[in-house]
C-alpha cells in the first residue's frame, strides 16, 4: 500500500516476529488504522507507537528479545529506539540517510 504510489484500500499490519534454529515464525500483530477510518471510539496510533507497544508486550509476556531488526520507518524514529534502549534491547535498524 505505502509502496505502490497511490491511495488504495486494504489492511495494514504492523508485525513481531521470531526465530528459533532455521524457523521462523509469528509472535504478535497490531492492525494500523490511517485517521480517516477511525470509528468513534478507535484510538489512533501511529505504526510507530503500535510498534513501541509490542516490544512492551512482548517483554511483559516473558520474551528474552535477542535483536531487534527493523526497516527504516522504525530506524528513523527516535522514540522507537528510546523503547528499544531503554530496555537495552540490541538492534538493526535501517535508515534511508
Amino acid at each position: 500500500m505505502g509502496s505502490i504510489g497511490k491511495i488504495e484500500q486494504g489492511i495494514v499490519s504492523v508485525n513481531a516476529y521470531g526465530v528459533y534454529e532455521h524457523l521462523t515464525f509469528p509472535l504478535l500483530f497490531k492492525i494500523f488504522k490511517p485517521k480517516g477510518t477511525l470509528k468513534p471510539n478507535d484510538k489512533y496510533q501511529t505504526k510507530i507507537e503500535l510498534a513501541s507497544e509490542m516490544v512492551e508486550e512482548l517483554i511483559n509476556f516473558g520474551f528474552e528479545i535477542e535483536l531487534v531488526l527493523a526497516d527504516s520507518l522504525y530506524g528513523e524514529s527516535s522514540s522507537f529506539i528510546e523503547t528499544l534502549d531503554k530496555h537495552q534491547l540490541p538492534w538493526v535498524l535501517a535508515s534511508s540517510k
